[in-house]
């Protein structure tokens, strides 16, 4: 990690993620903090592609990036997306030699923290702070998975749109509707309908 503005980046990040995760010490995130690296990418930029090793764990600092995949029939479908001080892992690559089961881009300019797993996990062992972030950690990716899931497993768009209005409404102002449509596996045409029904029976209302 060099320069002035890593620097500060980095100084402003812990200092969030100790106000999100306040169980740990000063001490674990300095050890943490030795082992990052900082890494800038580009809008559209491909940081890993399907049926790589996913060797690090990521914390995303600032921006927004999705992880995402082709179906049987070549559409590219979107898992998840990852903003300001969410996670990302794929402890599959590391313990299973698993390849990771999509890609990941940048949606737009955005910085990332890297944490070399194998390191990650050395350092992670040795405290109990740690440990617990570790479960939290997986436990919030958990969530995530489980509420994209509920979301497709409503059937109409209009029922997709509303569930995504009401559990990721910033969402709405970051991600295009392309991309949106992607997550709820929907056209985009399907989606922009979905949102003009929605807004008039608000508006009748």
């Amino acid at each position: 990690m060099t320069g002035i503005d890593d620097f500060r980046i980095i100084k402003d990040f812990y200092q969030k993620l100790s106000e999100k995760y306040p169980y740990v010490t000063v001490e674990s995130w300095v050890k943490l903090q030795e082992i990052s690296v900082v890494k800038y990418l580009e809008k559209d930029e491909i940081f890993l592609r399907h049926g790589e090793r996913l060797n690090f764990g990521i914390f995303v600092i600032h921006g927004l990036i999705k992880l995402y995949y082709l179906d049987e029939k070549g559409n590219e479908r979107i898992s998840a997306f990852r903003g300001n001080l969410e996670y990302i892992d794929n402890w599959n690559s590391l313990h299973q030699q698993e390849a990771l089961p999509y890609s990941i881009s940048a949606i737009s300019p955005s910085i990332v923290m890297l944490y070399p797993m194998e390191k990650m996990i050395k350092t992670f062992r040795k405290e109990p702070d740690l440990l617990q972030l570790c479960v939290d950690l997986s436990q919030e990716m958990i969530k995530m998975k489980r509420e994209h899931h509920e979301i497709l497993t409503l059937r109409s768009p209009e029922e997709r749109y509303l569930q995504l209005l009401k559990s990721h409404k910033k969402w709405l102002m970051e991600v295009s509707l392309t991309d949106l449509a992607k997550f709820l596996h929907m056209s985009r045409e399907a989606l922009s309908r979905a949102r003009n029904q929605v807004a008039l029976k608000r508006l009748i209302r």
